[in-house]
């Protein structure tokens, strides 16, 4: 398994089948650092790796996202793969829509 890095949108998105709040979005656009990107931030605030191995959190400050960036994610309830775009001005992740793709 090669590495990704997670994403937490604000406002959470709705799976657009049943509704259900989703969360657990992954991608592998960013750095690919285990880092939880949080929309509206600049910089990773979390990585998700045991204490000793995390990047200390002044160094993560100099992690971007690209301009435009895939995430993606499984609805816990209805099993459906939905997929989003995000994107950044400025270098802050300011905008996330998902992405409607034919059945």
């Amino acid at each position: 398994m090669g590495m990704f890095d997670w994403y937490t949108p604000a406002p959470q998105l709705a799976c657009p089948r049943c509704g259900t709040t989703l969360d657990g979005w992954q991608g592998k656009d960013g750095p690919c650092g285990l880092f939880e990107w949080v929309q509206g931030m600049r910089s990773p605030p979390r990585q998700h790796v045991d204490e000793e191995c995390a990047i200390p959190a002044c160094d993560r400050e100099r992690f971007r996202l690209p301009a435009r960036f895939e995430i993606y994610t499984e609805c816990e309830r209805c099993r459906a793969w939905i997929e989003a775009e995000g994107s950044c001005e400025g270098d802050v992740w300011t905008r996330v829509e998902l992405v409607e793709r034919p059945d």
